[in-house]
């Protein structure tokens, strides 16, 4: 996905006293680099790392590109929550606010966090905090006092509105994590308008669906969506007991990616466009590998300056 300069990725990488402030990724000159984040498993979906730059191929419109940073290392993110807080959540409001909890422990020390909820509108109910600095318990309290499960579901501005957040964040790996049954009965955003920002943006997006048997509202359909145009993954738990196990292995994937960045051939001024991108990787020993990262990216041109 589209970063900043190398140095602020390969910063992010690194122990830091304070947070830096609000970088907004573009791609405007060619000392800036393509930066994507990489989940690597093997055929029992165990999470393969170790591996070295030689084993990652990334394919540009058709190019191959010349690596100029890569990380095995954790990269922390800005993260947000997304949690539907209308009716259809009530059975699953305290198995939530558990996982989330949960989830915040099993994260980077440094990654940012916060929690948006959406029924009729999109409320802040957390952060932006780095994990770090978070007060024992004030998590829980805040999510506690936020879930309150009732009224109807804005799922296409909570993600507008989760694209912004992460967008604004102290760091350049933006991630959402969108808890929903995929319905929505809302929004002044449209289903196509939300979709189009999360492609055009640099956020990874994680969904978790939640639907009741006896009420078939929701639509799974566009969760597993929203997930594969950003390079994530989507979840649908059977039961409610499932649900922080679900957190965990986001936890986890988030921490387990390999970072690269690449700085393509341009093709001059031009309208904004989306170029397309795979990545390739091999192991020593042959065995077969899964591989996930964000499909492209969109291109953006600088205005032509005044003469």
């Amino acid at each position: 996905m589209l970063g900043t300069l190398a140095g602020a990725i390969i910063a992010a990488a690194m122990p830091a006293a304070a947070p830096r402030q609000s970088e907004q990724p573009v791609f405007k000159a060619q000392s800036e680099l393509v930066v994507m984040h990489v989940s690597v498993r093997d055929r029992r979906g165990r999470y393969v790392m170790g591996l070295g730059q030689d084993a990652f191929t990334v394919i540009d419109d058709g190019q191959a590109q010349t690596l100029a940073m890569f990380s095995a290392d954790e990269v922390p993110a800005s993260i947000a929550f997304l949690i539907d807080n209308s009716n259809s959540m009530r059975p699953n409001r305290e198995r939530v606010i558990a996982a989330a909890i949960a989830f915040a422990a099993n994260s980077h020390p440094r990654d940012e966090i916060s929690v948006l909820t959406f029924n009729e509108s999109v409320t802040s109910a957390f952060g932006p905090a780095l994990i770090q600095d978070i007060p024992e318990g004030s998590l829980r309290t805040a999510m506690d006092r936020a879930i309150i499960a009732r009224g109807m579901t804005a799922l296409y501005d909570a993600v507008v509105a989760g694209l912004r957040r992460v967008s604004g964040g102290v760091h350049t790996r933006q991630v959402l994590i969108l808890v929903s049954d995929g319905g929505d009965n809302a929004s002044g955003t449209t289903m196509d308008a939300a979709i189009k920002q999360l492609r055009d943006s640099d956020a990874t997006m994680y969904t978790v669906t939640l639907t009741d048997t006896l009420v078939r509202e929701g639509n799974p359909g566009l969760m597993r969506q929203l997930a594969r145009e950003s390079g994530g993954e989507a979840f649908h738990p059977r039961n409610v007991e499932d649900i922080p196990e679900v957190f965990e292995r986001i936890a986890r994937d988030i921490r387990s990616a390999y970072t690269l960045a690449y700085a393509p051939a341009h093709h001059g001024e031009g309208e904004d466009r989306r170029r397309a991108v795979r990545v390739y990787v091999r192991s020593s020993d042959g065995r077969p590998l899964s591989v996930r990262a964000r499909e492209g990216y969109m291109e953006r041109h600088p205005e032509a300056e005044p003469r």
